[in-house]
């Protein structure tokens, strides 16, 4: 009943965007009309399918209408919103590419109308579906869902539950208060046993049983009992004993994978997205900016001291393979130790290369090694490989962050934690900022890494020198 009632609304949702989204393009061809803005023919035809598949994509890119997996009304709505202004940004630049003559900033009324109906929709849409799916448990027949069994790994569970039962009915977990310890394999399967008696007078649909592995001996005969009673049975091995830390589990074929933590670049796909994010941004910086910007700051660099224009050094990349990382050189040449940090105040630092440091423009080459392969535009930045070795022996995840490629800016320099780091504990702060990356990345939060980057560096970040 439960999946029944949430394709009905999926669907009804999915319609409804969809016919906003073409009304919202009709609207805006309309207004045009009147603003007598002049339309090709190759532009007139396409706007419309346009608006279809820059939706479709960007629905699918934020897997907005999932009916498969228990709902989440907040997710929900931030992928609708998220959704929304990725379509919005496609369709935008598919207008300027194709019809940009029609882009006056006089005539910007016609744009802002067809956005504000867009907006106007998503807001009261959603408000609607509020209303619509609070109600929902009122109207239709309650699934009843419940836990068995009260450990760390159940308590989180229940809430996990709790914040996805718009569509059941959790009823908590039902031997929370009680005091039994069980000893021995028989004394869980008798207890068991009884719970599931239990759970089908309390009209239990669906149950959760959370156990340790050791007590678990043959499922058959919990499932044919809860067969019998026309009861869903899903076994929950509670891992809390053998690791504080939160574990992800996937399968490969039938067997099932034990991972110690979710890394979203494992999938090719997400892997195929970042790549491209990085090929086209960097040939970007180097076509616009790097173009004028490298013979500028070879001349300055040259004439402040000898040496080359660029400074390359061994650091440690993805897989703990190393590679030359360039930048432009900073520093004078030959003056002390290349394996220590620059330090506030640094002697060895140029006068333009303390400009260059300060407005990290000195890493403005490193798109060549992000073109190449080697670095990636957002990642966790690269150490030496002295350092990587003296870090490994006191960290004991350091090595983590090198399952990704490294890059440029990363979630630890937008969060303040670049720079010299003078103790151990400094280090750590910026390896679990790395690691927290590498469990969250999305190409959403790549590209506000590197907003947050051009903010801070036009604040002026203090550790920068």
């Amino acid at each position: 009943m439960r999946n029944r009632h949430k394709f009905t609304f999926i669907i009804c949702c999915a319609i409804g965007d969809l016919i906003a989204m073409v009304l919202g393009t009709m609207i805006f061809l309309n207004f045009a009309i009147e603003e007598q803005m002049a339309w090709n023919a190759l532009f007139l035809n396409k706007i419309i399918p346009i608006t279809i598949l820059t939706w479709l994509f960007s629905i699918s890119y934020f897997r907005l209408y999932q009916v498969g997996v228990l709902f989440n009304l907040d997710v929900f709505f931030a992928n609708s919103w998220r959704a929304f202004f990725t379509q919005q940004i496609l369709w935008y630049s598919y207008i300027y590419i194709f019809n940009n003559d029609n882009l006056s900033f006089g005539r910007g009324k016609v744009f802002l109308i067809q956005l504000s109906f867009l907006l106007t929709y998503f807001f009261l849409s959603r408000v609607l579906f509020t209303l619509v799916i609070l109600k929902i448990k009122r109207w239709f027949r309650r699934f009843n869902v419940a836990i068995w069994g009260f450990n760390k790994t159940s308590i989180e569970l229940a809430s996990y539950l709790e914040n996805h039962s718009y569509f059941i009915q959790f009823v908590g977990i039902i031997n929370e208060n009680s005091s039994e310890i069980y000893t021995t394999r028989e004394e869980f399967s008798h207890a068991l046993i009884n719970a599931i008696h239990k759970a089908s007078e309390d009209n239990i649909n669906e149950l959760y049983i959370v156990a340790q592995p050791d007590f678990i001996t043959d499922l058959n005969i919990f499932f044919e009992l809860g067969d019998k009673y026309c009861m869903r049975l899903k076994f929950i091995p509670d891992l809390s004993l053998i690791s504080k830390k939160h574990f992800n589990i996937s399968n490969l074929e039938q067997f099932h994978v034990i991972k110690p933590r979710f890394e979203p670049l494992q999938n090719a796909y997400n892997r195929l997205v970042k790549r491209v994010f990085d090929l086209t941004f960097s040939l970007m910086v180097i076509v616009f900016i790097l173009s004028w910007l490298y013979p500028l700051m070879a001349i300055l660099i040259k004439r402040q001291s000898p040496g080359p224009v660029l400074y390359k050094q061994m650091r440690t990349g993805k897989k703990n393979e190393p590679f030359w990382c360039y930048k432009f050189r900073s520093m004078y040449v030959n003056v002390g130790d290349e394996t220590e940090q620059a330090k506030r105040g640094d002697s060895r630092v140029t006068p333009i290369g303390k400009f260059l440091r300060r407005t990290s423009l000195d890493e403005m080459p490193q798109f060549f090694n992000v073109f190449m392969g080697k670095m990636s535009v957002v990642g966790p930045r690269p150490h030496m490989l002295k350092h990587t070795t003296d870090y490994n022996g006191h960290i004991n995840n350091f090595m983590v962050r090198h399952f990704v490629k490294p890059g440029i800016t990363g979630l630890a320099q937008v969060s303040g934690l670049r720079g010299e780091t003078k103790k151990v504990s400094d280090m750590k702060r910026r390896v679990m900022a790395d690691i927290k990356y590498l469990q969250e990345w999305s190409l959403i939060m790549d590209i506000k890494i590197c907003l947050l980057t051009v903010i801070v560096t036009l604040k002026g970040d203090e550790n920068a020198f």
